[in-house]
C-alpha cells in the first residue's frame, strides 16, 4: 500500500493543517491594529503684553483641557505637558486623543502637537487617516480671547 493512501499517515498530516489555520485565525483575532493621525503641529507665541512662562502656560493649558474631559499629567517629562482623553472605548476597539505642549527653543517658545491613537480590531484601512482635535482649536481661542498668546500652524 503506498504511504499517500495510508490513512494512519493521512489523520494525522490532516489535523496538523486544520490546527495551524485554526491557530493562524486565532492570532488574527488576538492581534490588534494600532492607527495614529495627527493634527497640524502649532506654536504658541506670548502676547505681546504677556511674558508666557512654561509653568504658567502647562497651568493654563492643563486646567483647560482638563475641563474638556482630559487628563493631563507632567510627570514622564517636565519639560512637556501630555493630555489624554479616550474619544471611544469599545470592546474590539478604542481611541483616544493626545494632546502634548513641549517647551519650545530659540524659533518656537512652545509647540502643540495633537494625535489620535486608535488600537484594536479595526483595520487602519477603515479609519481615517486624518485628524483635528476641536479642542485644541477651542484652546487656541481660549489663549487668544484671554491676550496670553497665539497659536500659529506649522506647515
Amino acid at each position: 500500500m503506498p504511504i499517500e493512501n495510508n490513512q494512519a499517515v493521512f489523520f494525522p498530516y490532516t489535523l496538523v493543517n486544520t490546527f495551524r489555520v485554526l491557530m493562524l485565525l486565532l492570532l488574527s483575532l488576538i492581534a490588534g491594529c494600532t492607527n495614529v493621525a495627527s493634527d497640524v503641529a502649532r506654536t504658541i507665541h506670548p502676547a505681546p503684553s504677556s511674558a508666557l512662562s512654561t509653568s504658567t502656560l502647562f497651568a493654563i493649558a492643563s486646567e483647560f483641557f482638563t475641563g474638556e474631559g482630559y487628563q493631563c499629567v507632567t510627570r514622564d517629562d517636565p519639560s512637556a505637558l501630555r493630555c489624554t482623553k479616550e474619544l471611544r472605548d469599545f470592546y474590539i476597539h478604542q481611541t483616544q486623543a493626545e494632546v502634548q505642549v513641549y517647551l519650545g527653543d530659540e524659533l518656537y517658545s512652545h509647540t502643540l502637537v495633537t494625535s489620535r491613537w486608535d488600537e484594536g480590531l479595526i483595520p487602519g484601512e477603515f479609519i481615517s487617516s486624518e485628524f483635528t482635535s476641536p479642542d485644541v482649536k477651542a484652546f487656541c481661542d481660549y489663549l487668544t480671547a484671554q491676550t496670553v498668546g497665539s497659536c500659529r500652524a506649522i506647515y
